[in-house]
């Protein structure tokens, strides 16, 4: 058959995909390459039927196969560049654009979509750039004039911004992205009231539109209207399922919520945010905790485990697990902490309640069962087996797990998962199960840390570790790394290049001493397991970063998480933050927080990351606060009083030590923070084998010593920056230390446990 006989059937699956029916194009096109497989037309539009119905992967190869077969057509490059954009391939998607602007210079459409490409990858000059060639040839499009805008907006550009955003309304007034945008340059402007109106007018027009419903939370939040912020924020999550950034945030205003009742609408979006590998629910998990116990069908059952019912077993049979077993549940304890003593209570009779069940012949082998003993183990698994064991259960335990060879169904499994990890259990073969649940028990407890063991043989080491407390330092975070974080807010992953993030949280300062190259070289000293690795890494896909550690052991977490997530721009080396001043590499910004309050002597290490920074680079610091420590002090003291190991049976005995003291002492404040509900946190809170503090007289004394310019601290909640303006009106820009110290004495209770501020090396960049 000639390619002349295929016209009808494409003309006829061309109808089909514009009229919005891939199913029956995609059903077209295969025939057409039935008899014909290489016919690059089928081909090409074969592959954006499957892009349009999720089959990403093969769509992509067949575009792939399509541009290869038309070398000389720009229309299929384009094509398959967009396709790549949607599926998150940057640099493939620039380099298919740039092919395409080749071979046809004055097509708009590419080089609009160059500009999103090199937005996307942080590359706003090149991106402003794309978009202006793409106005030269069609001036008058508002959607180029709109994403220009907001280009120039993340540029700092906030007066060349606005125009072009007014500029977009005016030709298309009905575009809700412009007013969108618009809103978020009125809000970086200052003009808090006048952004509330944009974002309101965008969501006027396209009702379902996530992010401005998002924006408009963040503004309400920002002028003080929480009840409006919550509602908005509903808005934007129930708008775009899809949209992590606004679940997120729903979380953490949910985790402020306090329940008298049963809230079934507040637990339909509980229940949504735990499910959301997008979304870190752990500030959530307290009053998620304090709602569950309130639903009437779960009630019963808490109550039954609390009060230690000897029946408590029955409610392991498979005609009554369906109570215990709440969705809510098994969503919160399988990947958040749960930092509440009588929810501790219960998830600690539960496992004992489980584990007299299989003794007793009671524990049924439904996957209920299963998927509860599952959850229950990664709670287990997540606090480091903190919990303390009474001597019947330990002896149950290794009379399950002791005999070699032993075979063990998924449900006992995972019941001796919920005590020991069971990667520990000499020649064990994952069990034959279909279970989901006991396959992600599996993963985190034997796969990531076999994982991580052939990791550490990977990791350089830059310098030596010759001082006695590093080498003391070290050792703690080789037992004991800290934190164990398991997912990545997407609100922390999206591009927000340094300068940028500068901008915006110092506004009062000159713009043009803070310049930031857009592939910044960024050392992140004393990274720990990775986590603000990976959010600098993730915010900043054009920048260059160097993480290093003591230990190998965290350095190996790092690596593991960065990896799955992607990020290819971080590299991790071991290394003493006291012997990096022979490093050769010099960086435009670098990141210690929590970090020199645990070496020997802080002082001399901040000024070895000083000759590390180039002139105009900055530095955000982390550093404990004196007066916000002061009933971590007290643990400390009682803790060490009593002369307990550092060790897990010690670390348990400490956390006791604590919980039996009465409400209201000062010791007893260290149970309110998230550390304290895990080994690790528990040891790197009361138990670190090294820890200075400071005070605002002490940080400003540093900061003239090592001749560094104060920015400003990094506030994670408005209202502390609102109090402090309100008392010291005449320092709006919030840099007064000595004003600080006095609000820090004045209101004890709204400080931070962290100084967490940023400092500039005076000079200007090279």
């Amino acid at each position: 058959m000639s390619g002349e006989d295929f016209q009808p059937l494409l003309a006829q699956a061309s109808a089909e995909l514009q009229a919005g029916r891939p199913d029956a194009a995609e059903r077209a096109y295969r025939e057409v390459l039935a008899r014909d497989a290489n016919h690059p037309v089928a081909l090409h539009f074969l592959g954006l039927c499957l892009m349009q119905t999720g089959r990403t992967q093969d769509g992509l190869a067949l575009l792939a196969r399509s541009v290869e077969l038309l070398p000389g057509k720009a229309k299929p490059r384009h094509n398959y560049a967009v396709s790549l954009l949607q599926a998150g391939h940057l640099e493939a998607a620039e380099r298919e654009l740039l092919e395409a602007i080749r071979l046809e210079p004055e097509n708009a459409a590419s080089h609009h979509y160059l500009g999103m490409v090199r937005q996307r990858l942080g590359r706003l000059d090149a991106a402003a750039g794309a978009y202006r060639a793409a106005l030269e040839r069609l001036p008058d499009d508002p959607f180029v004039a709109s994403n220009l805008g907001y280009c120039l907006l993340e540029q700092g550009k906030i007066e060349a911004a606005l125009e072009w955003l007014r500029r977009s309304i005016a030709r298309e007034p009905r575009n809700a992205t412009a007013h969108n945008n618009l809103g978020s340059a009125l809000n970086a402007a200052g003009d808090v009231g006048s952004a509330t109106a944009s974002y309101r007018k965008a969501v006027e027009i396209e009702p379902a539109y996530a992010v401005a419903w998002y924006n408009l939370a963040l503004a309400l939040r920002e002028s003080g209207d929480d009840e409006g912020a919550l509602a908005a924020l509903r808005a934007a999550a129930h708008s775009g399922p899809g949209f992590a950034p606004a679940w997120q945030a729903l979380a953490d205003a949910l985790a402020h919520a306090e329940y008298a009742t049963w809230d079934a609408r507040a637990a339909d979006d509980v229940a949504r945010i735990l499910r959301n590998p997008a979304v870190d629910a752990g500030a959530l998990a307290h009053s998620a905790a304090r709602l569950l116990m309130l639903d009437p069908g779960f009630g019963p059952a808490f109550r039954a485990i609390v009060e230690g019912d000897v029946r408590a077993g029955e409610w392991f049979s498979d005609d009554r697990i369906g109570a215990l077993a709440h969705p809510i549940l098994l969503a919160l304890i399988e990947d958040a902490l749960v930092p509440d003593p009588l929810f501790e209570i219960f998830l600690r009779s539960l496992r004992r309640s489980a584990l007299r069940a299989w003794s007793a012949g009671m524990l049924g082998e439904s996957a209920r069962v299963l998927e509860l003993l599952c959850a229950l183990a990664q709670q287990c698994f997540l606090n480091e087996y903190v919990w303390p064991e009474r001597p019947d259960e330990a002896a149950d335990v290794e009379g399950i797990a002791a005999p070699a060879g032993n075979v063990l169904s998924p449900t006992v499994l995972a019941l001796v998962a919920a005590y020991r990890p069971i990667a520990r259990i000499a020649g064990l073969a994952r069990p034959d199960t279909s279970s989901d649940a006991f396959g992600r028990l599996w993963r985190r407890q034997v796969e990531e840390p076999a994982e991580e063991a052939r990791l550490r043989a990977e990791i350089p080491a830059l310098t030596p570790i010759a001082d006695r407390i590093s080498r003391a330092v070290q050792e703690q975070y080789e037992r004991n790394p800290y934190p164990r974080w398991h997912r990545l807010p997407q609100t922390l992953a999206a591009a927000y290049p340094l300068a940028r993030a500068l901008r915006t949280l110092f506004p009062q300062v000159d713009a043009t001493r803070l310049r930031a190259p857009e592939s910044p070289a960024v050392l992140v000293a004393g990274c720990g397991t990775g986590y603000q690795a990976a959010v600098t890494a993730a915010r900043n896909p054009a920048g260059r970063i160097l993480a290093i550690d003591l230990s190998r052991t965290s350095l190996a977490y790092a690596m593991r998480r960065c990896r799955k997530l992607g990020l290819r721009n971080v590299r991790f080396a071991q290394a003493d933050i006291l012997a990096l001043d022979a490093l050769a590499e010099r960086f435009d910004w670098i990141e210690c927080s929590g970090v020199l309050h645990h070496l020997r002597d802080p002082i001399a290490g901040w000024r070895v990351l000083t000759a590390l920074l180039v002139p105009g680079g900055v530095m955000k610091i982390g550093l404990y606060s004196e007066i916000a420590r002061r009933g971590v002090v007290a643990a400390r003291e009682l803790v060490a009083r009593e002369g307990v190991g550092s060790d897990l049976d010690g670390i348990r005995k400490a956390r006791q030590l604590i919980l039996d003291q009465p409400e209201g002492s000062a010791a007893r404040a260290a149970t309110l923070s998230a550390d304290f509900w895990s080994a690790s946190g528990m040891r790197d809170l009361v138990m670190h084998v090294e820890e200075h503090r400071f005070g605002t007289e002490q940080l400003a004394a540093a900061i003239g010593e090592l001749g560094l310019e104060f920015l400003g601290f990094e506030l994670e909640d408005p209202e502390v920056a609102r109090a402090y303006r309100a008392r010291f009106p005449g320092d709006p820009a919030a840099i007064s230390l000595e004003n600080w110290g006095r609000f820090e004495a004045e209101n004890p209770a709204v400080s931070v446990r962290m100084y967490q501020f940023w400092v500039r090396k005076p000079g200007e960049r090279l």
